[in-house]
């Protein structure tokens, strides 16, 4: 032991001491803070008893990195940002869970004799010793910061361990389903009722996942809990029911989509995690090309027409739409949207949730917008003939719409109107622009592996074999990704700017496929396809994902 306290005692020798001890004056100086909303937060922190830096993110003022850059500054540590960490499972066993959780400490490396851990504060010396007794290490910290920590935390002592769920209740299950869907960023979980057991199932990344198995005894205690939260009838056990959870503790805030439907052993729950409050993800972050985003750029910025976002059911159309909104949104503009449900809450945005009653619908609820003055207008999905023309007339009288639309690809969207009921000259004079898209998924960069694609499958790429030069990239699987190979998923887009020439097009009745040459022969949009090869050959998705997501132009 002696060896040990000598290292943790040398670990940082010939680090400068630090400039300050202060966190308030380190986040005043880095210009994230003032010194008024400095003493705001204390009054915080006196009331609720909680550190500055938990009052400052409370209050808004700063992210939870923010204030762990300034703990490590102010004591001389290291920062970590636990999203680039991939701490090996193996590591549990010299910190037991218990510990990790209590002190909120995770392991990091193990290098010869020194355990490398973060935390979101520096432990105690009492605590520290502690830890180097278990762990027969010397412990050297990390600044993490509080959220990322937690999470961290779970995701490593989940994969090295099944939890162990005796004895909980129903409550504690199904709270641990949807932290542990959180945690994983899953965007549905399914509970799947067969004879011998209840599966709970997660989708990562698009692609189900099974997680853990229950007891069929335990399905009525699930499903009443579930039904519960969502407001259902819990007598109701023969007919599909849909409903809503709004769950929020002192680390999450989002709301569920939840739905219901008998099957042969029970009820089946499909649980779909909707963004809440706050969500910023902007037209930069969701994977156009730089040509495409400045093309796409010009048409929310006009001041009148109608944009499509198409695509299937699960192709990020609605995640799109809040990107482009959070984009153009300003003091000066009425944003308004109409949406079933609201997926994600935009800060500076009036939304209305249709399908709450019957007393409102899209059309309805259109009409009402229309006279309330707005400058651009959200329909989360044109679904019949009636929404569709409001929204083309909308357009055609001085307002800017977006909106959603069922076809396969972007110039489908124009004929698919018409077939809808709506006159061809409304649709060729009042739509500005379609963006097809689909999501593929990102691999995993800590593991991908590079390999030479052969002749073969570069001229099944409608490429040149001489032209293509570096290294492709496949999946190989890694704690990081759960093995998958994959983590993330990005946009692959075909963007169509609706001009005179498509215009007449579209006035002459032409097909989708005459619309398509039409465009292409411009030589301005470029195919789904075309876009998941030059990702493929960026490195960022895998050839295998292309030939699953696109279908052959």
């Amino acid at each position: 032991m002696a060896d040990i306290v000598h290292t943790r005692f040398t670990q940082n020798k010939g680090r400068a001491p630090a400039a300050r001890r202060n966190i308030g004056d380190q986040l005043i100086e880095a210009g994230k803070v003032s010194e008024a909303e400095i003493k705001e937060a204390l009054r915080l922190k006196a009331i609720e008893g909680i550190l500055i830096g938990q009052a400052m993110v409370k209050l808004g003022m700063v992210t939870e990195e923010d204030v762990a850059r300034a703990v490590a500054e102010t004591k001389n540590l290291k920062y970590v940002d636990l999203e680039e960490e991939t701490p090996p499972p193996e590591l549990t066993r010299l910190i037991p869970r218990q510990l990790a959780e209590r002190y909120r400490i995770i392991p990091l490396k193990k290098r010869g004799k020194v355990l490398d851990v973060a935390v979101d504060r520096p432990l105690p010396v009492q605590v520290l010793r502690n830890l180097e007794r278990v762990s027969k290490s010397a412990i050297e910290q990390h600044i993490a910061a509080t959220g990322k920590l937690i999470d961290s935390i779970a995701l490593l002592y989940d994969a090295s361990a099944v939890p162990d769920m005796g004895g909980a209740t129903a409550v504690d299950i199904v709270d641990e389903m949807i932290k542990r869907a959180i945690r994983m960023k899953a965007s549905d979980i399914h509970i799947e009722p067969f004879e011998d057991r209840v599966c709970l199932r997660l989708r990562v990344d698009g692609m189900l996942q099974e997680i853990e198995t229950y007891s069929p005894d335990l399905l009525p205690s699930l499903t009443s809990r579930i039904k519960v939260m969502a407001n259902l009838n819990i007598a109701e056990k023969r007919a599909p029911q849909d409903g809503a959870i709004v769950y929020q503790n002192d680390r999450y805030a989002l709301d569920l989509r939840v739905s219901t439907i008998p099957a042969i052993h029970g009820e089946k729950i499909v649980m779909r995690l909707l963004a809440g409050q706050g969500y910023q993800l902007k037209m930069d972050q969701i994977g156009l090309s730089d040509e495409e985003l400045e093309r796409f750029s010009k048409i929310i910025n006009r001041p009148y027409g109608i944009l499509l976002i198409v695509g299937p059911t699960g192709s990020g159309k609605s995640t799109t739409l809040s990107a482009a909104l959070n984009t153009i949104k300003r003091p000066d503009i009425n944003i308004t949207t109409v949406e079933d449900p609201v997926e994600y809450k935009i800060d500076g945005i009036t939304q209305v949730h249709v399908g709450r009653s019957d007393k409102i619908d899209f059309a309805s609820a259109l009409r009402s917008i229309l006279r309330q003055d707005p400058d651009v207008i959200m329909v989360g999905e044109v679904r019949d003939r009636e929404t569709a023309e409001i929204s083309l007339k909308a357009a055609l009288t001085g307002h800017m719409v977006f909106t959603t639309l069922h076809t396969n690809d972007a110039p489908s969207a124009l004929p698919r109107l018409i077939d809808m009921g709506c006159e061809p000259f409304l649709v060729s004079s009042s739509v500005r622009g379609i963006l097809a898209q689909r999501l593929v998924r990102r691999l995993c960069p800590k593991c991908r592996e590079p390999y030479e694609p052969t002749r073969e499958e570069i001229i099944g790429f409608d490429l040149d074999p001489d032209q293509v030069t570096g290294p492709w990239y496949r999946k190989k699987g890694c704690p990081a990704c759960l093995g998958t190979g994959y983590k993330g998923r990005m946009g692959i887009f075909e963007l169509l700017e609706v001009n005179e020439a498509i215009q007449r097009e579209v006035m002459a009745g032409a097909p989708s496929e005459r619309i398509k040459q039409v465009a292409r022969k411009q030589g301005k949009m470029k195919t789904l396809r075309e876009d998941a090869i030059r990702k493929v050959m960026m490195g960022v998705t895998s050839a295998e994902e292309l030939f699953r997501v696109t279908l052959d132009d």
